[in-house]
């Protein structure tokens, strides 16, 4: 049974006085819990605003529109009603791609504090569960969906995912609302409308707890999953190194399981792609087990994974790259390379480039082999191949870091050092060439 009085307090305990945002499409689990909220005694409780999103998807969506807004009228509950244009379905898949636009939209209007109500319930639990042992996912997918998350601002609170279907069903019709039926829900083409009318009716004849008990499987996941992030964190505490990368070494001598966790627990920090298990063994085989003197390289989608010494790098993919441009520059003004990175001067006293050496003319190029340089303060030649291996400059950089020249002399790389004989000294002032990324 459906208990509205759990549903109001589950969300008043969670809420502490914060603005809350019902997700309302139409349908009938969103139109129950937006009915439970606004006739109960929680909307004199919690600042409750309803944003419907119109993704343009379905004909009728402008009407749809209106019917949310006149349910909202009708409870005295105010509404926001968004538009959207839905991109990347090629990419993503239509359901992906609409979830994405519609919690974009959604970012946009909610603030940091707020909290946004969903109506996912406790068969959409166990259809979550099986799209991902489908997909074969891991603790983590199989988890499906938490009562409470985050999204990337936002934070979601699902008040129904331990209510059966019937039992929301059976409230909306007590109460005689009136729903939106959305066609496409029943478009088998999809796979999560395919497992709800072509596989669930078989599951539920056989299993009749079916939907309770994938949950509860759910549920199971989600704590294998705390343990393994809580594992995953003890690793990378001891394999994080100052450079943000992790040590190799240190890496190879867990177990491969353990690797294989805190690899994927590193790279969702970094707010990359997730890799696939194939090119997540790729890392592991052809970059960690790769001699100290190569270069491999394992990527994927917006992701590239290189390894220096021993230094594993997760890095976005290097960026276009002219080894022969050529700007030259004699004043202070910011430079703007053809990677879109602006090359600025910091002044500061007695370091750095002196000012007559800025204003005598300078060139920026890059690494074309063969340059030397007399460091500040020192009175040798020191080749630059040389001295990028002395500063352990991973070896993908190397061609990419800005070099200044006058006439044919380098007097600076950027971002290292200065000359000897331009340099800025005592309380001279100096002016240090930085690199600013783009």
């Amino acid at each position: 049974m459906l208990n509205p009085q759990s549903v109001i307090a589950d969300i008043v305990g969670r809420s502490s006085g914060k603005k809350i945002w019902l997700a309302y499409s139409g349908g009938v689990d969103s139109h129950v819990l937006l009915h439970i909220l606004a006739t109960s005694d929680v909307a004199e409780l919690v600042d409750l605003q309803v944003v419907h999103v119109d993704h343009g998807l379905q004909a009728k969506s402008t009407e749809w529109t209106q019917h949310c807004a006149s349910v909202c009228a009708a409870l005295k509950v105010p509404f926001h009603g968004l538009t959207v244009t839905v991109t990347d379905i090629a990419d993503l898949g239509l359901e992906a791609a609409a979830r994405k636009a519609r919690y974009t939209a959604i970012a946009g209007l909610v603030g940091p504090t707020d909290i946004v109500l969903t109506a996912q319930h406790q068969h959409d639990q166990a259809e979550t569960l099986l799209l991902q042992l489908l997909r074969g996912a891991g603790p983590k997918g199989l988890s499906a969906m938490a009562v409470e998350s985050h999204l990337d601002s936002i934070m979601l609170m699902r008040p129904l995912l331990a209510v059966a279907q019937a039992d929301i069903i059976a409230y909306a019709k007590q109460h005689d609302l009136q729903w939106i039926e959305d066609p496409s829900n029943v478009e088998t083409r999809w796979n999560r409308n395919y497992i709800r009318h072509q596989l669930w009716p078989l599951i539920e004849q056989r299993w009749p707890s079916a939907a309770k008990t994938l949950s509860r499987s759910a549920q199971h996941c989600a704590e294998a999953n705390e343990l393994m992030v809580e594992l995953a964190q003890q690793d990378l505490s001891l394999l994080l190194t100052r450079k943000n990368t992790l040590s190799i070494a240190s890496l190879l001598s867990i177990s491969p399981a353990r690797q294989r966790n805190v690899l994927r627990y590193h790279i969702e920090l970094q707010k990359f792609v997730l890799p696939s298990t194939i090119n997540l063994q790729r890392i592991i085989d052809e970059v960690c087990l790769a001699g100290t003197d190569k270069t491999p390289l394992v990527s994927w989608s917006g992701v590239e994974v290189r390894r220096y010494q021993d230094d594993l790098y997760f890095m976005s993919p290097l960026k276009f790259h002219n080894a022969a441009e050529t700007i030259h520059c004699n004043t202070l003004e910011p430079v703007k390379l053809a990677t879109g990175d602006r090359l600025i001067w910091k002044p500061t006293a007695g370091k750095g480039l002196s000012s007559k050496a800025i204003s005598s003319g300078l060139k920026i190029q890059f690494r074309r082999g063969g340059e030397q340089i007399v460091l500040a303060g020192q009175g040798q030649h020191k080749s630059l191949k040389h001295l990028f291996q002395q500063w352990q400059i991973p070896t993908w950089q190397r061609d990419r870091i800005p070099l200044l020249f006058c006439d044919d002399q380098l007097v600076a790389v950027v971002g290292y050092a200065t000359a000897n004989a331009y340099s800025a000294t005592g309380q001279e002032q100096g002016f240090i060439p930085t690199l600013i990324t783009q």
